[in-house]
């Protein structure tokens, strides 16, 4: 049956939209039936005369997460670069100084 839709569209030499049109069957449907008769499948959907293929190898690579318990001590420290000046704050700090600090550096009041 699509051999002969095929044969009859590739004659009119509309667009697979065009013939379609009016018909039980899509354009999408039209060109994928003669993609699958292209490419050997015939069209009935029969396994055996489906090409074959050779199964691809699928790779799996591993990964080993190690999880460190994290060290908080009261000695850790961030250093905040602003303007080439650096900060050094550590745990405990006072927000709001810290804040002012910055603005001053940025030239800001």
């Amino acid at each position: 049956m699509w051999v002969g839709r095929i044969e009859e569209w590739t004659r009119s030499g509309q667009s697979a939209a065009e013939f379609a049109e009016g018909k039980p069957f899509t354009s999408g449907t039209l060109t994928w039936a003669a993609s699958r008769l292209r490419n050997g499948a015939g069209g009935n959907g029969k396994q055996g005369e489906r090409r074959k293929r050779r199964p691809q190898k699928r790779k799996i690579r591993l990964a080993e997460v190690i999880r460190r318990p994290s060290q908080v001590t009261s000695t850790q420290k961030v250093v905040i670069e602003v303007s080439g000046a650096k900060v050094t704050v550590e745990r405990g700090f006072d927000r709001l100084l810290l804040r002012d600090v910055v603005l001053a550096l940025r030239g800001e009041k």
